[in-house]
């Protein structure tokens, strides 16, 4: 990433201030992800793709950084693998509804993560987007946070932390606490 962080998050809120979502893709990169419809989220392992009409914000694992991000260009800039499918079914239909809606206001939230920079063990502490929550024209909000949970048999994901490392979570219906 070239730019500030202030600046790639001021440059996605204009994306995203564009005009209406024009599409809204989920990517899976293995066959596995927790899809609970009824509830209005899901945990998936790739990312996902919106398009404005300025551009498109995609929230991908990067192969590069090794983590997670939130940038201003297509999934398969950022996650170069050729793994991945587009996810498309009744479930994931219902997210797709946001398609032609406004948003009329995005959230970031960061957090400071600390790298290693090199063979040296050398570290570098940098602010990098762990949630991007938006509210849409209807007061409905879409929920895109990297997280990681505990789970339990028989019981659904719990205990929700910020991390770069594991999977994406997606919630329309209410706000999930981290």
């Amino acid at each position: 990433m070239n730019q500030s962080h202030e600046q790639l998050e001021n440059d996605l809120k204009a994306i995203i201030q564009s005009g209406p979502i024009s599409e809204l893709t989920f990517y899976q990169v293995n066959p596995n992800f927790f899809e609970f419809a009824d509830e209005g989220y899901w945990i998936i392992d790739g990312g996902l793709e919106i398009n404005f009409p300025a551009g498109v914000v995609s929230a991908a694992f990067s192969p590069d950084l090794e983590s997670y991000v939130i940038e201003n260009r297509p999934f398969s800039e950022i996650y170069t693998h050729n793994n991945q499918i587009a996810l498309h079914n009744e479930n994931i239909a219902e997210v797709e509804k946001c398609c032609g809606l406004n948003v009329i206001n995005a959230e970031f939230k960061s957090l400071e993560f600390e790298y290693i920079v090199d063979y040296t063990m050398r570290t570098e502490k940098e602010q990098r987007f762990v949630q991007l929550i938006l509210e849409l024209q209807n007061k409905s909000k879409i929920q895109i946070a990297f997280v990681d949970y505990n789970l339990e048999e028989n019981r659904g994901p719990k205990n929700f932390s910020f991390s770069l490392m594991n999977e994406v979570l997606i919630s329309t219906k209410k706000i999930i606490e981290i």
